[in-house]
């Protein structure tokens, strides 16, 4: 008798309550304190830039000469200062940015059917969004600078 279910809350029942100096320390009961990150893990990395990467816009072409893609190296230039900001672009991913470019320059100077210009523009959609260059409907995380420990003017400095 008594198991789990049966009659009603007691008195005396639950949590006990903590002193003063325990909820100050720790917050209430349903709150937790907050765990402060360290000045240093909210380092902001340095934007990093560089030039197009002529090698990824080259074709053969029909005459077996070697032609740029100049519509693509254009949408480059529109499109990189900005994932450049969002520190999508690296070395790393020029290839990936670089079939971006490629499939938005495809896209604005080619007439294609319907059906084939829908899953164009589902790729590109795809794509901008992996570089952070299309609206995601949420804000995205900008790190804060880093500002002084507020509890460094109560701690003791060395040597003073």
């Amino acid at each position: 008798m008594g198991g789990r279910g049966s009659g009603g809350r007691r008195v005396g029942s639950g949590r006990k309550r903590q002193s003063e100096l325990q909820r100050a320390i720790g917050g209430n009961a349903g709150k937790r304190g907050i765990v402060l990150q360290h000045p240093s893990s909210t380092a902001i990395a340095p934007v990093e830039t560089f030039a197009v990467p002529l090698a990824l816009f080259r074709r053969p072409g029909p005459d077996g000469t070697v032609v740029e893609n100049t519509s693509a190296i254009a949408v480059w230039e529109e499109l990189a200062p900005q994932a450049f900001e969002a520190r999508t672009l690296t070395l790393a991913t020029a290839a990936a940015f670089a079939m971006v470019c490629r499939a938005v320059a495809s896209e604005r100077t080619t007439d294609l059917s319907d059906a084939d210009h829908r899953g164009l523009m589902a790729r590109v959609g795809t794509w901008l969004k992996d570089f952070g260059l299309a609206p995601l409907g949420k804000p995205m995380y900008v790190a804060q600078v880093p500002v002084a420990n507020p509890l460094d003017r109560f701690t003791k400095k060395a040597g003073a």
